[in-house]
């Protein structure tokens, strides 16, 4: 066996690779990073890349063959469907069975104690639950049914949202709503298609979302724990710790430092190699993808909304944004976008909104609400 196997190097460099992947699909298209190198990185590999690829496609196999790989990849990534969806579960419950194959057997042991397997399964159910009920709830959709009802949920702030049809749909728009182009349907308080849930995240599931994230990350954050705690064991398992001394394929003695020890390691456990790495790479991601969630939540706003506040932004620094009385009289205040051009004509009692904070948020109900 030799200190540091060609093959294994490889294979966790190929999961690196992965693993940022999966880090741009999760991160990208998040406002918060709008205008960063991760969004940008985002669009590289989601836009940039696939219209090179097709403007190469086109000049080597022609146009017709080129749109007609456009069309699958349209009806592949374009619209709901359980691919992603499936690739994740497979690599959930892959990592699983890693998990149960070579990190089990070693708890307890002089790291971590055998009541910690209460925690582990409580975590792992309550992560494997939530996911199920975020998949399998319905996430708000507006139909002729219920769109009377679905208008009566929240009223319309003339801010954000205003009373109007959707063009898709042809009905009415309730407030909050957003027809998803993947879904081909209007969603309460929409907050974004998710590729991994095969849904969207609106009304009726978002506190399932934000109960999965919330415990993925956990899952996350104890897994890395609870597998280099097992690392460590081995290392004293395999008689590698304390300054060990193995021989190289020449015969020569080598003197393990920990780095060495736990690379020697990762040659003889090469699953497990692969899923402390995938472990290393995710939690972060996950990590500031649910932080990014839970914030924009108990602030009162969705992530689809967090444009909408964007752009209110930059209309209070353009000076256009007024707290707008109809007469002189008028009991409340209600907060208008008015133009340059239209302002020397409204004679309406205003005051200009010099802040953001300024602008109330009528869908704000305090954090706990929110949450």
């Amino acid at each position: 066996m030799s200190v540091w196997s060609f093959t294994v190097f490889w294979v966790l460099a190929a999961l690196g690779v992965f693993g940022l992947w999966v880090t741009l699909l999760i991160l990208g298209p998040n406002r918060m990073f709008r205008g960063t190198a991760v969004e940008r990185a985002y669009f590289a590999v989601t836009e940039t890349l696939p219209e090179a690829l097709e403007r190469w496609m086109r000049s080597g196999v022609g146009d017709a063959l080129a749109a007609r790989a456009e069309r699958v990849w349209n009806a592949l990534f374009g619209r709901r469907n359980p691919i992603i969806q499936t690739f994740g579960v497979v690599l959930y419950w892959t990592g699983l069975a890693v998990f149960f194959a070579q990190v089990a057997p070693y708890i307890p042991n002089r790291y971590v104690a055998s009541w910690q397997w209460v925690p582990i399964g409580a975590t792992l159910a309550a992560n494997i639950g939530s996911y199920i009920a975020a998949c399998a709830a319905d996430p708000g959709v507006v139909t002729a049914e219920n769109v009377d009802t679905a208008c009566q949920v929240f009223g319309y702030d003339h801010l954000l949202y205003f009373e109007r049809d959707c063009r898709t749909c042809l009905q009415r728009k309730p407030a909050r709503s957003k027809h998803c182009s993947a879904c081909r349907r209007c969603v309460q308080m929409v907050d974004h298609h998710c590729i991994w849930l095969n849904n969207c995240v609106g009304l009726g599931n978002a506190r399932w979302f934000l109960c999965f994230l919330a415990t993925f990350s956990i899952v996350c954050v104890y897994g890395t724990y609870l597998v280099g705690t097992v690392i460590l064991e081995l290392r004293h398992v395999h008689g590698l710790a304390d300054g060990a001394v193995i021989w190289d394929e020449l015969g020569e003695p080598v003197q393990l430092s920990f780095k060495s020890s736990v690379l020697y390691l990762f040659d003889g456990y090469p699953l497990l190699a692969v899923l402390f790495v995938l472990l290393l790479v995710l939690t972060p991601a996950i990590g500031i993808f649910t932080a990014y969630q839970l914030r924009i939540t108990a602030l009162g706003y969705t992530s689809n909304e967090e444009t909408k506040w964007l752009n209110i932004s930059d209309a209070v620094n353009d000076g256009v944004v007024f707290a707008v009385r109809d007469h002189e009289d008028a009991p409340h205040e209600t907060i208008q976008v008015i133009e340059k051009e239209d302002q020397t004509d409204d004679a309406r009692p205003r005051r200009p909104i010099s802040h953001l904070r300024h602008v109330p948020n009528m869908y704000d109900r305090g954090p706990w609400l929110n949450l």
